[in-house]
């Protein structure tokens, strides 16, 4: 069961932390500690990264700043020397983890996804990152929303997340192995599975296969237990195919 999730905050001028200086030293790889060591970054894979739009030599802040005046924006004015201002928005872009597909391409089809998402709006970096765990990227936006400076719009809350995942997985529309835009929880769970349990039992035998294969065999690779009690293949089946496996490997 995967799904692609887009992750947004906020990035301020100046600060400690969620600052541009500091997205950008993490994504350009010019932290030294985050390389083998805490961060889990593994140095070896980092060639393997992809930027798909480049800074050019340039900076985050320079890039920003760079945007805004062009669109004749008044930087001078005090809205702007706010400490907690959004000068530029980071999303980062995720896949479950463990999920497999043609990275490159779905993080590329989901660059341009965002540019009609949000037309206003400037994309100066997108990387997508190889070298840790399960690939993933990030995009710096300069989030112009009305022809104003806004990052509170872009970033949003709980419904504008969800709303956008869901826009997402549509545009992608199926490619890449991806099975639903968002986890559901409570009442809409309750819904959901009761729904599709619904539609599955009014499908007829011969198209069972050919719908639910995929998303069926993504739910046994996340949790095999219930299928295997189903199935009745017990524990010691389990252990035997293993320890089979292993034999096969060792010859």
């Amino acid at each position: 069961m995967s799904k692609v999730t887009v992750f947004a905050h906020n990035l301020r001028l100046n600060g400690h932390k969620k600052t541009l200086a500091l997205a950008e030293k993490h994504n350009c790889r010019l932290i030294a500690q985050e390389i083998g060591g805490y961060g889990g970054i593994d140095g070896r894979r980092t060639p393997l990264n992809l930027e798909l739009v480049s800074l050019n030599g340039s900076s985050y802040e320079v890039a920003v700043i760079t945007v805004l005046r062009s669109l004749g924006l008044d930087l001078s004015h005090y809205s702007y020397r706010k400490k907690n201002r959004g000068y530029a928005v980071e999303l980062v872009f995720s896949v479950t983890a463990g999920h497999h597909c043609d990275f490159n391409g779905m993080y590329s089809d989901s660059l341009g996804w965002l540019r009609d998402y949000y037309p206003e709006s400037y994309i100066i970096h997108a990387v997508i990152h190889h070298d840790e765990d399960t690939p993933h990227m990030h995009v710096i936006l300069v989030p112009i929303v009305n022809g104003k400076l806004d990052a509170n719009a872009v970033c949003g809350y709980k419904g504008v997340s969800s709303k956008r995942n869901v826009s997402l997985f549509e545009y992608l529309d199926k490619r890449y192995g991806l099975t639903f835009p968002v986890y559901l929880k409570g009442a809409e769970k309750k819904a959901g599975a009761a729904l599709a349990v619904l539609y599955y039992q009014r499908l007829p035998e011969a198209v069972v296969k050919s719908v639910l294969e995929q998303p069926i065999v993504q739910s046994i690779h996340a949790r095999p237990e219930p299928y295997l009690y189903a199935l009745g293949i017990s524990y010691d089946d389990v252990l035997t195919s293993m320890q089979n496996n292993s034999n096969i490997k060792e010859g």
